[in-house]
Parts: structure tokens; C-alpha cells; sequence
């Protein structure tokens, strides 16, 4: 990692060759970003003043903050296979 920031942390494009270190470097970068919990529960599910709530629940305010977490998490996620592993996860 370069940098004094210390946000300069890039995923590996990911071949289908050594998932295991991928998934530990892809876990450390959304960690990073705040987003792990986004990843790891799905979108359907928010934090609010420490209480879980549904989408549905959520203010307006915090269903576009949820759903710009969801779009930087998928960017992260295409931006870090290859062209060839693209087609098998675009859908999902």
C-alpha cells in the first residue's frame, strides 16, 4: 500500500486462481470502505440507532445512503474479476 491515505488498497483482478487470498483482500478493502456488513447481510437489512430494521422501515434518507452503499460494493466487486468471471456473477 503507497500513500499516506492509506485508501490506495485495490482489489486483485480475480482469474479464478487463488480465491482464498481475493476473499481476504476483498474483505479488507470493504472493511475499509464501511461496507462489510452491506456484503455480508445483503441490502435488505439496515442499522438504525442500533435496532435492525427492513428497507421499508428505513427514512428516505437512509434507503439512498443504503442503496449508494450497495452500488460502491457492486463497483468494487466488478471492478476486481476478470472479464471472463464477469459473466458468471453479473446476475447475482
Amino acid at each position: 500500500m503507497t500513500g499516506s491515505g492509506g485508501s490506495d488498497l485495490r482489489a486483485l483482478i480475480f482469474n479464478g486462481d487463488n480465491y482464498e487470498f481475493w476473499k481476504i483482500r476483498m474483505r479488507t478493502i470493504f472493511k475499509l470502505h464501511g461496507i462489510w456488513d452491506l456484503v455480508e447481510k445483503g441490502l435488505g437489512i439496515s442499522e438504525s440507532k442500533g435496532k435492525k430494521v427492513d428497507e421499508e422501515g428505513a427514512s428516505e434518507s437512509e434507503k439512498v445512503s443504503l442503496l449508494m452503499k450497495d452500488a460502491k460494493a457492486l463497483g468494487i466487486i466488478q471492478g476486481a474479476v476478470s472479464d471472463d468471471i464477469f459473466p458468471r456473477i453479473s446476475n447475482e
